[in-house]
């Protein structure tokens, strides 16, 4: 089969490989979308724990072709998804409900090789059916809307609270989305493309701001006193530290972006202690991704809008470039 395989630190090739063959309890799936995620070009810039060599890609969807002995959900000809995160269930924090932070999981396209390539394989207990009217394109970004549920239920957002998102892009425009669904009362977003914000206002945003030289003061005259959650979707840590001004006293700091692993940013303790700030993470996703395919599938939550371009596997290189060079992209997808 196709895949791209990152061989090393920025060095990636399109090859041929062998297909991956079931184990007993896994799922064979022929990859129909696959999208480049941030954490994919952190992987590619060895700024994450993945190891080399890596068929990375962990957004996708597919059609079941095989199943192993084991396998009792799922049958070929199935249309499907999967949360990449496969956890153990039996170590200390799966017994807890900490699953996210599971002591023996195992990532698909981080830790083992994912859907960059024409087929992948997956264990059972992480694939998903989709329903019919849902395209592939569609249901490839469940599991980013995933990630979101599960930051939104991390945010303690309640309604009538203010929002601003830092980063207009496909997760942006994701989280504003729901955080409205679940009462905000004004969300206001921020980026640096000006046609990324042009989308976010036909999208819902309450406001939309330049990040240059007057966007502080214009962000400082919607909410003197700030807002009570602030979400990043940069990965910025420089940007980061510019947004826990803008936090209201006994608000929320929510760091959603992912930044390269080692990078640091500079905060006060004692505002942190004098505002009453709570800073949250939200690591990957802990069993919400069935809620994001409700979603999806109710049409509550519309993605076709967030894809900017496709690409065939053999001009995966084409979809790099867009990420790294094209400031307004949204989600970039590869069609295997």
């Amino acid at each position: 089969m196709k895949a791209c395989l990152f061989e090393a630190k920025e060095k990636y090739v399109i090859c041929d490989i062998e297909k991956p063959v079931p184990q007993k309890d896994e799922v064979l799936i022929r990859v129909k979308v696959v999208g480049i995620c941030g954490t994919d070009i952190h992987i590619l810039k060895g700024e994450y724990f993945s190891d080399f060599p890596l068929i990375a890609g962990h957004e996708f969807s597919g059609e079941v072709v095989e199943v192993g002995e084991e396998v009792t959900q799922f049958q070929p000809g199935d249309r499907v998804t999967a949360d990449p995160n496969i956890f153990c269930d039996k170590c200390y924090f799966c017994k807890i409900n900490k699953n996210n932070h599971c002591l023996d999981s195992h990532v698909v396209g981080v830790t083992q090789n994912g859907a960059f390539a024409e087929y992948v394989a997956v264990s059972e207990k992480g694939i998903f059916s989709i329903p019919d009217h849902l395209s592939y394109s569609e249901a490839a970004l469940a599991e980013p809307l995933a990630c979101v549920v599960y930051g939104i239920r991390r945010s303690g957002i309640k309604p009538g609270e203010k929002v601003l998102i830092f980063g207009a892009g496909a997760i942006g425009l994701l989280l504003m989305s729901l955080l409205k669904m679940n009462g905000a009362s004004q969300v206001v977003m921020v980026d640096i493309s000006q046609k990324k914000l042009d989308f976010a206002k036909k999208m819902g945003a309450s406001e939309v701001i330049l990040n240059n030289e007057d966007g502080e003061k214009k962000l400082k005259a919607i909410a003197p006193f700030g807002f009570e959650l602030v979400a990043d979707a940069t990965g910025s840590p420089r940007v980061m530290e510019r947004e826990l001004q803008f936090v209201e006293p006994d608000g929320t700091f929510l760091v959603f972006g992912v930044a390269p692993i080692g990078a640091m940013m500079k905060v006060e303790p004692y505002d942190i202690f004098r505002r009453d700030i709570r800073i949250i993470g939200s690591y990957a996703v802990k069993k919400t991704m069935q809620y994001s395919i409700n979603l999806l599938a109710s049409g509550k939550i519309q993605v076709k809008n967030l894809i900017s371009s496709t690409h065939p596997l053999e001009d995966f290189e084409k979809g790099i470039l867009d990420f790294y060079h094209d400031p307004d992209h949204m989600k970039i997808q590869i069609i295997p």
